[in-house]
């Protein structure tokens, strides 16, 4: 019980770090290549001990809520408050940058491209935007810009959409988080949370707000992290074809998986997933789109996908590998493989990446704060027995 203890006050340190190096730690120009150096190896570290805490059974039960009025409470006034919060700073980005793609041009795609969707003409939503840098190709899987069809029809900026994300992410982590059950480490989660939403919200550094759609991407991640808490097995495989229908940064950890499942034959399960998998992309991108405009997004971001394989290749099957062997060779308590396999992934992936934007890291800052605040919450009968 103080082994497990200590991992979770470890594993709340580490937490607490790499939430730093990616928000007010940046402040500090002349501390910025220690920081990316410390955002790896704290990243690496929350992956790491997960492997040694309690195999994840996470619940969507909430009749013990109801019964906890003060908790149920807490985290009414928290969503409020929070909702307040994205929806006031929200409406000033909205004010403060109109959409032009001079600034940044993914937005404005997205907002063509769903248009076209919406007028019926599904066929022409690939094709070149004689609107944007004189004809520009557009590029996005279809799960990262269909959401934004919502704010076309709706006739609302497309800004709203992120902030509607960010807001359901909250939301998971606060009917994931019990802050009573660890009350030492608790409020540090808290701050840590609260740090990363008023850091997407205010700081001018990043642009995810007013530029970009990555709240979408996070939403996603952080719904697949969501999945492997919980282990049913038909959530994850929708929450990968969501994630890989809009930024595959999961890749690396995406071919590990499957092979795990094999190596637990768990081939029911491997079905599942692959059937999941060509029903969503075919819903999403070959019927409406057809397989030349697939065929033209593969050949297009082209040193993305060299760079993702690199990083299967380099990364994530070794760690699940080694975990295995660990674990079945050694006979080390090792636990939770494919959850900690998939944030080292997003860690290896976004450390290395060939073009580092800042707003593309917080997507494994989100993760960390789910995965932690669940960890964090388990209660002392959930340490022992396990």
């Amino acid at each position: 019980m103080k082994k497990l203890l200590t991992i979770e006050h470890l594993l709340t340190a580490f937490f607490v770090a790499e939430t730093i190096c990616v928000t007010y730690g940046l402040l500090f120009p002349s501390l910025i290549p220690a920081a990316s150096v410390l955002y790896f190896v704290c990243g690496s570290m929350v992956a790491g001990l997960i492997l040694f805490l309690p195999q994840a059974k996470q619940s969507f039960s909430l009749k013990e809520n109801a019964h906890h009025l003060s908790t149920l409470s807490f985290r009414i006034v928290a969503i409020i408050m929070m909702g307040v919060e994205l929806f006031h700073f929200c409406k000033k980005w909205i004010e403060d940058a109109p959409m032009d793609y001079h600034d940044a041009d993914m937005l404005p795609i997205m907002k063509i491209m769903s248009q076209r969707f919406m007028s019926g003409h599904f066929s022409q939503v690939y094709n070149i935007i004689p609107e944007i840098w004189k004809g520009i190709h557009p590029v996005y899987l279809p799960a990262m810009w269909m959401p934004f069809t919502v704010a076309v029809a709706g006739n609302f900026d497309l800004r709203w959409i992120t902030m509607i994300c960010l807001m359901l992410v909250f939301t998971l982590f606060v009917f994931v988080f019990h802050p009573s059950h660890q009350k030492k480490v608790s409020p540090f989660i808290l701050l840590c949370a609260f740090l990363l939403f008023w850091w997407m919200s205010t700081s001018e550094a990043h642009g995810l707000v007013p530029y970009t759609e990555e709240g979408i991407v996070i939403f996603y991640y952080v719904l697949l992290t969501l999945a492997l808490l919980n282990g049913n097995i038909w959530f994850i495989a929708i929450c990968i074809a969501l994630c890989g229908l809009s930024r595959y940064a999961f890749i690396g950890w995406l071919i590990p998986y499957g092979l795990m499942l094999m190596y637990k034959k768990r081939f029911h399960d491997l079905i599942k997933l692959i059937a999941t998998g060509i029903f969503y992309f075919l819903l999403l991108m070959i019927i409406p789109f057809g397989w030349g405009a697939f065929s033209n997004l593969l050949s297009l971001p082209d040193r993305y996908i060299d760079f993702a394989t690199r990083v299967w290749h380099d990364a994530p099957v070794v760690f699940a590998g080694v975990a295995l062997w660990l674990r079945d060779k050694k006979n080390y308590p090792i636990r939770n493989i494919s959850l900690a396999t998939f944030k080292i992934s997003l860690v290896v992936f976004y450390s290395f990446i060939d073009v580092p934007y800042l707003y593309l890291f917080y997507t494994s800052s989100f993760v960390s704060l789910l995965i932690v605040g669940y960890f964090i919450s388990l209660r002392e009968e959930e340490m022992v027995l396990q």
